[in-house]
C-alpha cells in the first residue's frame, strides 16, 4: 500500500549567497591591508595575519552554513512528522478523510494522463455497534484493527492505498478496472473473516471511473453501491431465517 507523502511546501535552502558572505568575510582582513598600506600583501607578520583572520572567517562561515542546514533539516521533518500526523487515523495507521480526498485528486490526474484504469472500492464493517453493545468498545476497536490489517495486507505495495473515512467505513484506491477491484474485494473479505475476533463481515461498493465524474462524485457512487449490497444481503439474510423456519 502506498505511503502517505506530506507534501513538500518548505522553500529551497540557498546555498550560494552564504557562500558568497563567507568569501567576502574572509576577503576582508586583506581589504583592509590595503585599505592602510595600499598594497593588498604586506609583511610577512600582515600576511599572517590576515590569512589567520581569514581562516577563522572561513571555518565560522562553514560552521554556520552546517549549523542553518541541520535545523532547516530538523524543522523540515518536523513539519514532515506533523503533517503526516494529520493525515494519518490513530486507531488504525490508515490515511484518514484528508489524506484520501489528497491521493485520490492526485490518482485521477494520473489516471487521466497515463490512461490507466482507476477503480474505487467502499468497505463498511457490518453490525460493529452491534459488537461494541455486546463486547464493548476495545473489542470494537479490534475489529477495526483487523479491518485495517486486512486492507493493508490486501493491497498491492506501491500501487494501491486504503484509508479509514470514518468510523467504520474504508476506502481503497485501486489501479485496475472493476474486475480486478471486485476480486481483491473478496481476498478483503476472506482475510478479515479470518481475522475479525468475533466474525463480523464487511460490505462493498466498487465503481470503476469513467473519467468524467468528480472525486465526490465517485466516493458518493462507490459509498451508495456499498450500502445497496449491504441492503441486499441483509434483505437475503432475513428471507434465509424465514424460509428456514417455515
Amino acid at each position: 500500500m502506498s505511503r502517505i507523502e506530506p507534501s513538500s511546501s518548505t522553500p529551497p535552502f540557498r546555498l550560494l549567497p552564504l557562500l558568497l558572505a563567507v568569501a567576502a568575510l574572509a576577503s576582508l582582513p586583506w581589504l583592509t591591508t590595503w585599505y592602510q598600506s595600499g598594497e593588498l600583501i604586506g609583511s610577512a607578520r600582515e600576511v599572517w595575519s590576515s590569512s589567520l583572520a581569514s581562516a577563522i572567517a572561513v571555518a565560522f562561515g562553514v560552521w554556520l552554513i552546517v549549523l542553518l542546514r541541520r535545523e532547516r533539516a530538523m524543522a523540515a521533518r518536523h513539519l514532515a512528522d506533523l503533517e503526516a500526523l494529520t493525515l494519518t487515523d490513530p486507531l488504525t495507521g490508515l490515511g484518514n478523510r484528508r489524506a484520501l480526498e489528497r491521493e485520490l485528486a492526485r490518482t485521477m490526474l494520473r489516471s487521466r494522463r497515463l490512461d490507466h484504469a482507476l477503480s474505487l472500492l467502499y468497505m463498511d464493517v457490518n453490525d460493529l455497534k452491534v459488537v461494541n453493545d455486546r463486547f464493548g468498545h476495545a473489542a470494537g476497536d479490534e475489529t477495526l484493527r483487523a479491518a485495517a490489517q486486512s486492507v493493508r495486507g490486501c493491497s498491492r505495495d506501491g500501487t494501491d492505498s486504503g484509508y479509514r473515512v470514518g468510523g467504520d467505513e474504508f476506502v481503497l484506491i485501486v489501479l485496475a478496472e472493476r474486475g480486478g477491484a471486485e476480486i481483491l474485494a473478496h481476498r478483503i473479505d476472506e482475510t478479515f473473516q479470518a481475522k475479525s475476533p468475533h466474525e463480523s463481515r464487511m460490505s462493498f461498493g466498487v465503481v470503476e471511473w469513467d473519467g468524467a465524474l468528480s472525486a465526490g462524485e465517485l466516493l458518493n457512487e462507490a459509498d451508495r453501491r456499498m450500502y445497496q449490497n449491504k441492503h441486499m444481503a441483509r434483505g437475503a439474510a432475513v428471507r434465509e431465517r424465514e424460509t428456514g423456519r417455515s
